[in-house]
């Protein structure tokens, strides 16, 4: 086994359970990561479309994970999928720093998942595109 196949399996199977916090919990998460927080029921109908919402995307990053992780084990067809997806995690990154009013650059709790997002996934595509 290479030492490529080891990282994208672990990572793709991390990230299937960090998605999972959240298809499963929705925008409240099941507490995984961070200590869940009670959706504003101003608008409970709102609320509920937002959080029917983050729970599609985090059943795609499931998949997305899901992907990674398979593609490990058949990385001579799949390089591209996995390249891919490394480069989705990193435009993800990207986007965070798009919120107004709130940097993640300067949250402790959110600091080392961005820059994982930022370099390390940058990192680990060209990695796995140059891995024989």
């Amino acid at each position: 086994m290479r030492p490529i196949q080891i990282v994208l399996t672990l990572l793709g199977l991390v990230l299937c359970g960090l998605a999972l916090n959240t298809a499963l919990g929705g925008m409240m998460t099941l507490g995984w990561q961070f200590s869940p927080l009670p959706l504003d029921q101003s608008d409970p109908l709102t609320a509920m479309r937002h959080d029917n919402n983050a729970r599609f995307f985090a059943g795609a990053f499931a998949g997305m994970g899901l992907l990674l992780a398979v593609s490990a084990w058949r990385l001579e067809s799949m390089r591209l999928v996995a390249v891919s997806i490394l480069a989705c995690m990193t435009l993800g990154g990207l986007a965070r720093l798009t919120q107004g009013g709130y940097s993640p650059l300067t949250d402790t709790a959110l600091l080392p998942s961005v820059l994982f997002e930022l370099v390390g996934f940058p990192l680990i595509a060209f990695w796995t595109w140059r891995a024989k």
